[in-house]
């Protein structure tokens, strides 16, 4: 395979390794191959003679670790197109765009959309405002503490809304309900979750997939006759 140099390279392979094995002095070299003295020892200081590559060893990709775990919960949660994805992180996200986001998706290995979940993404267009998909995680930890990101999207309008916590628990849940029902500018009509503890009692005691009604989630719901 040829050796391929950057575009502005004086120096060949073979040049290179004339250098590094020469008793000249390093002037003397800079004069006989007609550049300066630092490309000489440049190429003195190495054991190789090919270019490094332009590329940076670490890509940044101009989000933080929130708004990394921001997307990664969303995708998961809908698994609605790239551009989907985009418009709805972005109106949070400011500095969101397809092509930062398509690079998140790829880290996470989550950038093709799985068979089963397209159809079901489909759905989101279907519902009228009102019908809330509510969401929980962990956050990586910060300074040694673990946080957890809350995050609600409405299915028709694609709006969303976010809260980080210090701990998953149902009064949490609640505030951020209580929070979600200032924000959203339209009625809420249902919450759709993973049914966590958090939001429900429903695998709780004797009677399985039974809700008492006494979970605070459920009773916040309650209050404006919300459908969990």
């Amino acid at each position: 395979m040829s050796q391929v140099y950057h575009s502005n390279a004086k120096l060949n392979k073979h040049s290179r390794e004339i250098i590094q094995n020469s008793e000249l002095t390093n002037i003397e070299l800079a004069q006989k191959f007609n550049v300066n003295e630092k490309s000489i020892r440049k190429w003195r200081g190495r054991d190789f003679t090919e270019d490094k590559s332009s590329r940076p060893n670490r890509i940044h990709y101009a989000l933080n670790p929130l708004e990394k775990k921001l997307i990664e919960l969303v995708r998961m949660a809908t698994w609605m197109s790239l551009d989907d994805l985009v418009d709805t992180v972005s109106t949070v996200i400011s500095n969101a765009n397809r092509s930062n986001v398509s690079r998140i998706l790829q880290s996470l290995g989550i950038s093709k959309i799985p068979e089963e979940k397209r159809a079901e993404a489909k759905k989101f267009k279907e519902y009228e405002p009102g019908y809330l998909h509510i969401d929980v995680t962990y956050m990586p930890k910060l300074e040694g503490k673990k946080y957890y990101l809350f995050v609600a999207i409405d299915r028709a309008t694609r709006v969303m809304y976010y809260k980080v916590y210090e701990n998953k628990t149902a009064q949490n849940a609640v505030l951020f309900l209580q929070e979600c029902k200032e924000f959203f500018p339209f009625y809420i009509t249902h919450i759709l979750t993973d049914n966590g503890l958090e939001f429900t009692d429903k695998y709780v005691g004797e009677e399985k997939n039974k809700v008492s009604g006494n979970h605070p989630f459920d009773k916040e719901c309650s209050k404006d006759d919300i459908r969990p």
